[in-house]
């Protein structure tokens, strides 16, 4: 799925390219490249736009320029964030606790021990004070951007 949206973002993104004559309003073509090599990691020919954003970056700008600085028409938005962890199982509810002197020890809690507490997971499931628990998943890339053309959501792709 990752892959057939990145095929989509980028006919989208070469689709107001090509079709119009007006100019990119972003800083260079390479910063507006951005936006397709990030979502895959900035495979092999994506060293210009690594680059770019760095440099934005390293200038206290959004690692992204604007959107609609890069399409014809600015019919596309974007909201970026940041996720730590995966998110919890059905039933579990994610508790942050990183309170630096004893490392982290967020977790997934469930308070429904009967319902959710006996399923056979993938993670080791501990039991305290009546509820049951297992230790947060750690994201290796915690950064993300969602991204909407004309109206139309293309997804959540996650950076470092």
């Amino acid at each position: 799925m990752k892959s057939t949206t990145c095929v989509l973002l980028a006919f989208a993104f070469l689709g107001t390219a090509v079709f119009t004559t007006g100019p990119v309003f972003a800083a260079s073509q390479d910063e507006c490249a951005i936006w397709l090599c990030l979502p895959g990691g900035f495979p092999q020919g994506c060293s210009a736009a690594h680059s770019a954003m760095i440099k934005r970056i390293k200038k206290r700008k959004p690692p992204l320029p604007s959107f609609g600085s890069c399409s014809a028409g600015g019919n596309g938005h974007y909201q970026m964030g940041y996720e730590p962890y995966e998110p919890c199982k059905e039933g579990f509810e994610l508790e942050i606790n990183n309170d630096g002197d004893s490392g982290d020890r967020s977790r997934c809690i469930s308070h429904d021990i009967y319902q959710f507490c006996n399923v056979q997971t993938d993670v080791q499931i501990e039991y305290n004070d009546n509820r049951c628990y297992y230790k947060a998943i750690k994201r290796p890339k915690p950064y993300f951007v969602e991204m909407w053309v004309s109206g139309d959501y293309l997804g959540k792709f996650f950076y470092q």
